[in-house]
């Protein structure tokens, strides 16, 4: 990254991106891909579309704008782990003074991917052939990143809606609601496949149970996809144990990487049947409805009860409605659009109080 002739090079190399909901299985298959000598893969960075809104019209840079992009890359997110000064190991002021030689024509995208390749990875790496993004936050604009990445790739990551509810609700990424829960999993799968049916030669879906059965099949199959060679060794990421504690502090560990302790395996698929309830289930059934065999899982439920279909009601109502503001968001100016995006809302917290995890 020092030479224009390292520029060019990383304005030619690919880009994909692995989208879905969130503890669907994207940070087992992002370590896949970091621990693959040939892919930098930076750990989660919701920053993309914001500085998309910002930055994205701009194709000519002077020195003045490169610093305002810079300092944007610091702006405070609602989850402080995020930032990237988390990134392990990253050189800020090689990443400062890499972006200031990017005087003159150049996209966003080509910026970016400067940002990505200063991450630092625990892995070896050789000549890095491809650029990845790890982001459950994006997978609700797959539209929206197809357009803006025209050439770019994407890994539809599918994980049965039960146990994707069982796994958010031991986490506090969202609101614990069965019903809202599995609504956002159904309309992100829908959005994301409408998206992939436009260009089927840039998604490849991959279902969870899939990959952590037939791990070494599919991730070959994955790299056929990505046009990079197959690297056995990354089915050894758990032995980079050490570095990854001396990374980060225990509770971020707990939270986001304790899956990656141990090899791949399938003890986590179907756990919903020992966590969730038979009316937890039902509704789940409910809420998914045809979408669940599109995805292909088999609901344990084919009838419901009025009861069922008013309570979802209130919750299914209320997400339709946070969609919609999201998409009303996105024509504010930038300033409000950021302080929107980084707010707790207190509509949650009420509705929480409410209805809890029913």
């Amino acid at each position: 990254m020092k030479s224009t002739f390292e520029l060019e090079k990383i304005k030619q190399t690919p880009i994909f991106f692995i989208l879905g909901r969130p503890r669907t299985g994207s940070t087992l298959l992002r370590t896949l891909f970091d621990a693959h000598h040939s892919v930098v893969i930076p750990q989660e960075w919701p920053m993309l579309l914001l500085l998309h809104f910002q930055f994205g019209k701009i194709t000519d840079w002077d020195k003045p704008r490169l610093e305002e992009f810079y300092q944007a890359l610091f702006q405070p997110l609602r989850i402080s782990f995020w930032s990237i000064r988390n990134w392990p190991g990253i050189d800020l002021e090689m990443l400062h003074r890499n972006l200031m030689s990017c005087e003159g024509k150049n996209s966003l995208e080509t910026l970016l991917k400067v940002v990505y390749t200063h991450y630092n990875s625990f892995f070896e790496k050789k000549e890095i052939m491809l650029i990845g993004d790890k982001n459950p936050a994006l997978s609700n604009h797959a539209p929206l990143l197809a357009l803006i990445f025209p050439t770019a790739k994407f890994i539809h990551l599918v994980r049965d809606y039960r146990d994707n509810v069982v796994s958010l609700l031991n986490v506090d990424f969202e609101m614990p609601n069965i019903t809202l829960l599995t609504y956002r999993w159904k309309y992100s799968f829908c959005i994301i496949e409408k998206t992939a049916a436009l260009y089927p030669d840039r998604f490849l879906t991959l279902k969870y149970e899939d990959l952590v059965s037939q791990p070494e099949y599919h991730f070959e199959h994955l790299c056929s996809f990505l046009t990079i060679p197959v690297d056995p060794s990354i089915f050894s990421f758990h032995t980079r144990k050490a570095e990854l504690e001396e990374a980060f502090p225990p509770e971020i560990i707990q939270q986001y990487f304790s899956s990656l302790m141990h090899p791949i395996d399938d003890r986590k698929v179907g756990v919903y049947k020992q966590n969730l309830s038979a009316r937890q289930i039902r509704i789940a059934d409910l809420v998914a409805g045809g979408t669940a065999t599109k995805a292909g899982y088999q609901k344990d439920n084919q009838k419901f009860f009025l009861s069922d279909y008013v309570w979802v009601a209130p919750a299914i109502a209320y997400t339709k409605g946070l969609y919609v503001i999201g998409k009303m968001v996105r024509i504010l100016p930038y300033k409000w659009m950021l302080w929107l995006v980084n707010k707790p809302s207190i509509v949650v917290g009420i509705y929480t109080r409410l209805f809890g995890s029913k």
